[in-house]
């Protein structure tokens, strides 16, 4: 018994001593996120893998080296914070999180769901570990509410539900609580009793039903399509361009986003891929979105060295910088207010045709295909690191020339769009204007015709 007391108190110290402890875990609940765990039974390779979609009002993300603990690790963080919100270490040990504010009881204290996430990166090599972490902490209490999704080299991967005091392990290799070898969650826990994300957290059992049903899972098939799927207000999926009108009052062709997978609230999403047991643990693999899915390029990033500066700049990383410019010309349906009729943006509504015209053109004609370049040259790296051992120098020259092409073709992409945007006449501006009467001035040439449109833009009228 002394010895459990010793070693409770050992975890308090050390903790208090590395800045981990919070008193309140109410700045935490703000991540809404729709998050998964796949085992290598379920997936195309083998290979375990965990992933997230991160919802949140800090939109600069950035991907973070950590130096400064017992395992050096790579996280997507909130720029100018280092609180590791989705990350990898250098042992292959993986994590990330959704909250679940219906795990929620009792006073808080202690570690929060950014902070366990950043200890847990920094000391544990396993998910055996991680376990022991959170047995520890059950007695001396946490500041979490949240879903935790963890996987390791040795192919070990679970969800865990945590509250404060206790938690409630899903693990993806045991076929009697995932028949197909993955887990699914958003902003609730099966032994939370709450609903929060229910839409996303359907709306991806069909995604993934879907994918298992066509052979496993892989990870192009989540940051690809899970991780930019659009679904009406009844669930159902919204094919891209949307060639309707959301209600009466939107405009055609924009998509409500609030109840979607892929909204206007998320700010970054991310696939961590695990290895095969025998691999090299320090080739798992993190592939990373910084900035909203749609308007964003994944690059992949390993735990073996510092970031690239497109990814983590002096401030804010240029990756995302860039993809916030492209989500603000996405984003960018404005709806009058009845009472003064001033103008107030509606930022849940994305513009579908600027994504795809319908005729070959839009954002992701350019960056779909740099992704999947992207995709192409990594899998050959890797399966040279695979064959011939660990090259951290190329790795780090690999993971560099990849960020910094994604950048280049985003900064094109955007400097497109923003040039259509004062040049581009909308046709179905044209279609929807209403023409009213015209009444010719008797010995003038000229006459005058009065038409309703639904915004207020620029027409070609032509012979």
């Amino acid at each position: 018994m002394l010895k459990r007391i010793f070693a409770v108190s050992l975890v308090i110290f050390v903790l208090a001593g590395l800045g981990f402890i919070e008193t309140s875990a109410a700045f935490q609940l703000g991540e809404e996120c729709t998050i998964g765990v796949a085992s290598g039974s379920a997936t195309s390779d083998g290979r375990p893998m965990i992933w997230k979609t991160r919802d949140t009002s800090a939109r600069d993300n950035e991907v973070f080296y950590d130096t400064s603990h017992k395992y050096k690790f790579i996280a997507v963080i909130s720029a100018r914070s280092t609180t590791a919100w989705q990350g990898l270490n250098e042992h292959g040990f993986a994590i990330l999180n959704s909250a679940s504010s219906d795990l929620s009881s009792g006073r808080f204290s202690g570690l929060g769901n950014g902070s366990i996430m950043s200890y847990a990166l920094g000391t544990c090599a396993t998910v055996a570990d991680f376990e022991r972490l959170l047995d520890s902490t059950n007695v001396t209490g946490r500041s979490t509410s949240a879903n935790l999704a963890v996987l390791d080299a040795t192919g070990a991967a679970a969800i865990f539900e945590t509250s404060n005091i206790e938690y409630w392990k899903v693990d993806a290799n045991n076929r009697a609580v995932a028949p197909d070898g993955y887990v699914l969650r958003t902003n609730f826990a099966f032994n939370g009793g709450g609903s929060s994300g229910i839409e996303r957290y359907e709306r991806t059992v069909e995604l993934f039903d879907a994918f298992y049903a066509g052979g496993k899972v892989s990870y192009r098939d989540i940051l690809r399509v899970q991780m930019r799927d659009f679904t009406d207000a009844d669930n159902n999926p919204i094919s891209v361009p949307f060639s309707k009108r959301w209600d009466a009052d939107s405009p055609l062709g924009y998509i409500n986003t609030s109840n979607c997978i892929c909204r206007s609230s998320s700010v970054s999403a991310t696939v961590i891929q695990g290895v095969l047991p025998g691999e090299p643990a320090k080739l798992s693999t993190m592939w990373t979105m910084l900035g909203q899915p749609a308007s964003s390029i994944t690059v992949p990033y390993w735990a073996v060295g510092e970031i690239p500066p497109e990814a983590y700049g002096t401030e804010t990383a240029p990756l995302c910088d860039i993809a916030r410019k492209i989500s603000s010309l996405l984003f960018d349906y404005e709806e009058p207010v009845e009472e003064n009729q001033r103008v107030r943006r509606t930022s849940n509504f994305i513009d579908s045709f600027k994504l795809r015209d319908g005729k070959g053109g839009g954002l992701w004609a350019k960056t779909f295909p740099a992704e999947d370049l992207i995709f192409a040259k990594t899998e050959v790296k890797l399966a040279e690191w695979r064959e011939n051992g660990v090259n951290i120098r190329d790795m780090l020259t690999t993971e560099a020339q990849l960020a910094a092409y994604a950048l280049s073709v985003l900064e094109e992409a955007y400097a497109e769009m923003e040039k259509s945007e004062s040049s581009d006449i909308k046709e179905t501006a044209i279609y929807e204007a209403a023409f009213m009467q015209n009444y010719p001035v008797p010995f003038n040439v000229t006459a005058g015709v009065l038409f309703d449109a639904p915004r207020n833009t620029w027409f070609n009228i032509g012979k």
